[in-house]
């Protein structure tokens, strides 16, 4: 792994803010996506309930994944 991680990238895609890769901020950065996943995975089971009347119950098998690139 590089000493260097890029954590921002600009509109053209292009990495504009690096820090060390034991800078805290990487870390945060992770936890936070950790908390976003388990989060996703305990509403699942309630909003698949509430949508379960509805034709569109192949959202609901891709919400892990849409809450992920998010």
């Amino acid at each position: 792994m590089p000493r260097n991680i890029a954590i921002h990238y600009n509109f053209n895609d292009v990495a504009d803010r690096f820090v060390d890769k034991s800078s805290p901020e990487v870390w945060l950065l992770c936890a936070l996506s950790f908390i976003a996943f388990v989060i996703t995975l305990f509403l699942q089971p309630f909003l698949s309930r509430q949508f379960k009347s509805e034709e569109g119950s192949a959202i609901m098998e891709s919400l892990p994944g849409l809450f992920t690139l998010l």
